[in-house]
């Protein structure tokens, strides 16, 4: 079938376009895939097969991000692709096929490093008030990509591209040293809030001591500095994030545990870590105001945190109602647009 496929396939009529075949798992599959192709935008060619699909692609990245975006994780590991540079297939070619999740995966890869290798990047600051005086304690620092064409990425689709550990550790490196590049140049004299994955440490720690150097050349005091330690998702090594955490405090930094009441949901770790500050997770503080059992469950944060001396930041706060909740619970901070939306300069 392969070959067959192949033997009847035309030349390109473009040379600068590559060509791409698709082999579904049944002809009612390649149907489908076949119009699914054509919506996209992929002009397609008669590969004389019921289960083949070709089309054309006027590169390849762009057209596994197309793959990534339309068909689901099934369909991605099902459907099979070859990508031909040329205008006939060798017989080396044949070794390249792969699933179409495996091209998207690699091609995912390739535009994050290449966006990271151009600098094209930036790092924007949200101002961090208090809670009574309104007068601006810090910025947290927030990496932003930014496509060829100057459109924005987000840190969203930036680490969900980085699945690879070195290349996550890599990606959240670059965050950190552009957030202090950004901090220095500007001469922002109020605390700065760098985020840090700690499984990045763990896996490239020359790059986090390597940030640490950029800090001390920058002549910001250790003190100024406040790590948030990001984990979205449950913390499973409570050993790691500790010596994560020592290993930032030995050097004069303070700590913040960031999406509090989100990954990290268990109380006893506000006494076992013992951060400088916990940031409540902005899904709770949203429905603070509307919600009793949050409410509750936020005073209760709040209370153990001042039981601890900790302090408390509460981002996500939008509105002035929810404000006064939060001032009333004896929150010391707040974040979000009611105080100041993420920006290239500090306020």
């Amino acid at each position: 079938m392969i070959f067959s496929a192949l033997k009847s396939a035309p030349k390109p009529v473009d040379t600068g376009k590559v060509r791409a075949l698709l082999w579904a798992p049944d002809k009612k599959a390649a149907i489908q895939l076949a119009s699914l192709m054509e919506k996209q935008g992929f002009p397609g060619f008669d590969t004389n097969s019921q289960n083949v699909v070709g089309v054309y692609a006027s590169d390849v990245s762009s057209f596994a991000q197309s793959l990534g975006a339309c068909l689901d994780l099934e369909q991605r590991r099902e459907i099979k692709a070859l990508i031909i540079n040329g205008s006939m297939p060798k017989l080396d070619d044949f070794a390249q096929i792969q699933t179409v999740e495996n091209l998207v995966h690699h091609h995912s890869t390739l535009w994050l490093a290449d966006m990271l290798n151009d600098g094209r990047f930036k790092s924007l600051m949200q101002p961090i008030v208090e809670a009574e005086g309104h007068a601006v304690h810090g910025y947290e620092f927030l990496f932003r990509g930014m496509s060829k064409d100057g459109q924005i990425i987000s840190p969203v689709d930036m680490f969900a591209a980085a699945t690879d550990g070195l290349l996550s550790a890599r990606l959240d490196s670059f965050a950190r040293d552009s957030a202090v590049r950004t901090a220095s140049y500007f001469d922002v004299q109020e605390r700065l809030f760098i985020n840090v994955l700690p499984r990045s440490v763990s896996v490239a720690q020359s790059a986090f001591t390597d940030t640490l150097d950029l800090i001390e050349n920058a002549g910001v005091e250790p003190a100024r500095v406040v790590f948030e330690i990001v984990e979205s998702e449950a913390v499973n090594d409570i050993a790691e994030l500790s010596d994560m955490i020592n290993f930032c405090r030995s050097a004069g930094y303070r700590i913040a545990l960031d999406d509090f009441g989100s990954g990290f949901n268990n109380l006893t770790m506000l006494i076992g870590l013992s951060p400088d500050y916990i940031k409540l997770d902005k899904s709770l503080i949203s429905r603070v105001s509307t919600e009793p059992p949050i409410w509750n469950l936020v005073a209760n944060m709040i209370d153990a945190a001042k039981q601890s001396g900790v302090l408390v930041i509460a981002e996500g706060v939008e509105d002035e109602r929810t404000a006064r909740l939060l001032r009333a619970l004896g929150t010391d901070f707040i974040q979000g647009y009611l105080t100041g939306h993420p920006a290239e300069r500090p306020l």
